[in-house]
């Protein structure tokens, strides 16, 4: 966007022009007045020369105002110039698809005009024509300076975190379980993530993250202290290409964030990027009885494996993971859809209600990448690197004990979810929106037990300015069929991400603008044991021991 500045005794001058104008024209019409009124009016006795005097001085002041007019005049063709120059520059600076990018990432380029001034009629010591060549001089190396940068738009946030994980022993576990030890695990840990964004055009535009974390954990992006001094690695998080021919349509491709991601921890985990595709479609009303402002209609397919095997055979691991030998290995995939209406009671109230169904694919194939055989096939073989260990985030009951088959066949999740919201209230100069949420989710692929899950919050405060608190209950229960364990949270389920009852408490406090510490509890208990259902075992039981999980933060985002 292009700024135009003018400094103050140039702004007063522009003023004082209209100013001049309406005195010239009142004291022309008191001259014309005075002089029609001198041809009607008898001549006055000679020994009176008020008159007279009078009309010597409209003339003078007619005069003046008739040079001055002149000057305006003049002042008024430099100023058209000035604006026909501006145009022209900001024509071709819209032609420049970097520099208009740079503009709209927050670098404005600047247009000097105050080479417009009012000394004189006769006054050319800054003609049109130099101003013109200064101001595209001026846009020529900002350019240069943008071009240096790229045309990117960066943000970004680091978190340091502690993180301890409590649980005592159980040595007298029930007959057929192994006794427990305790678990102990207070680590300091951070994550560093880095967003770049630029715009192709006006239609398209390009967002990518880099961060920390392990490359076989998809769940976190977090990275331990010690290693003695080595270097932590940064890999690629999110990358993608977004078209939006208009407001009511979204396209993405690339690494992607879950089309209903919703940082709620129920469905997916806050880390968790699927590779594939995004599509949302928005439809705006106008006011109506139901008080609904737009629907949302969405979408996501993705590509969760490419196993790349022509005929599985005996050996395969595709084999354990229940593929028929002797037909063609086939890839895992995730295709999610459904809508969210949002309504608006009023400038304080608002809501937004919906429904989405999960279809996988070849599931199986997912809990086959956290075994030591499957992962060389599913994981090592697309990123060309062989893993220290398989992909984490297990707690699904399987037919065998650390098996690569679900007991649940398949996962068709449906889920209906609503949100409320209140402008809230305020205490002294501060804020405190709230925020209700209820989630509730059956795998309806089965007719199994522990198919279901359900979330329920409620959110006080938000932080945005130094000294803002805010607080977050939630209370979530998944069921071991329920959901996939190695893509929700792991977090409210440490160690498995199904087959548990979790409480979880957060405070916030905003210590400066864009700086918050946080401080995070989780309550969690197992649900079933191991053999509690035919062909049911999971890796943590429920005779386990209440776990606690403590984790302090300071979020910085910049």
């Amino acid at each position: 966007m292009l700024t135009l500045r003018c400094n103050t005794a140039r702004l007063s001058g522009v003023l004082a022009v209209p100013l001049l104008l309406l005195l010239a024209n009142s004291a022309a019409a008191q001259a014309d007045a005075t002089a029609q009124h001198s041809q009607v009016t008898p001549a006055a006795p000679k020994t009176s020369t008020s008159n007279a005097d009078m009309l010597e001085q409209l003339s003078a002041l007619a005069s003046q105002v008739h040079a001055q007019n002149a000057k305006l005049g003049e002042l008024t063709t430099i100023v058209a110039e000035q604006q026909r120059v501006i145009n022209e520059l900001l024509a071709r600076s819209e032609g420049r698809s970097q520099v208009a990018a740079a503009a709209e990432a927050g670098t404005p380029r600047m247009v000097n005009t105050s080479a417009v001034e009012t000394k004189g009629a006769t006054d050319e010591a800054s003609p049109a024509q130099g101003d013109a060549a200064s101001v595209n001089k001026r846009l020529d190396t900002l350019e240069k300076k943008v071009l240096a940068i790229g045309p990117f738009r960066f943000s970004g946030d680091f978190r340091l975190r502690f993180d301890g994980t409590f649980r005592k022993a159980d040595p007298n576990p029930p007959a057929g379980f192994a006794p427990l030890t305790h678990v102990q695990n207070a680590r300091m840990r951070y994550r560093l993530r880095l967003n770049f964004d630029t715009d192709v055009d006006a239609k398209i535009s390009f967002h990518g993250q880099l961060s920390t974390g392990a490359l076989n954990n998809p769940t976190g992006s977090d990275q331990d202290f010690g290693e003695t001094m080595a270097k932590h690695p940064f890999f690629i998080s999110e990358a993608w290409i977004d078209y939006h021919p208009n407001k009511a349509v979204q396209l993405q491709a690339g690494r992607l964030q879950e089309a209903f991601a919703d940082n709620s921890r129920f469905l997916f985990d806050d880390d968790v990027r699927f590779n594939g595709f995004n599509e949302k479609y928005v439809f705006a009303f106008k006011n109506n009885g139901l008080r609904v402002s737009s629907l949302e209609l969405r979408a996501g397919q993705y590509i969760l494996s490419n196993p790349n095997v022509a005929i599985v055979t005996a050996g395969s691991p595709l084999a354990q993971a229940g593929a028929i030998i002797g037909s063609t290995g086939r890839s895992s995939n995730l295709f999610h859809q459904g809508l969210l209406v949002n309504q608006k009671f009023n400038d304080r109230w608002s809501s937004q209600f919906g429904g989405d169904i999960q279809l996988y694919r070849n599931p199986n194939q997912i809990q086959l990448a956290s075994t030591a055989n499957g992962v060389a096939l599913i994981v090592q073989n697309g990123i060309g690197i062989v893993l220290s260990g398989p992909i984490g985030g297990t707690g699904n009951a399987t037919t065998t004990p650390g098996g690569a088959i679900y007991t649940a066949r398949s996962f068709q999740i449906a889920r209906l979810t609503y949100r409320l919201n209140w402008a809230g209230f305020k205490s002294g100069s501060r804020t405190y929106p709230v925020a209700f949420n209820f989630q509730a989710a059956r795998n309806v692929g089965i007719g199994l037990p522990e198919r279901d899950a359900m979330l329920a919050s409620v959110q006080i405060g938000k932080v945005v300015n130094r000294g803002d608190m805010a607080f977050l209950y939630v209370f979530a229960r998944k069921g071991a069929n329920s959901m996939i364990s190695q893509v929700t949270d792991d977090d409210l389920g440490t160690i498995s991400g199904v087959n548990n009852r979790t409480h979880y408490l957060r405070f916030e406090y905003g210590i400066a603008k864009k700086i918050t510490w946080q401080s995070l509890l989780y309550i969690q208990d197992e649900l079933r044991n191991s053999g509690d259902f035919p062909n049911f075992f999971v890796p943590l039981n429920a005779f386990t021991p209440r776990q606690y999980r403590v984790q302090q933060q300071i979020v910085f985002s910049f």
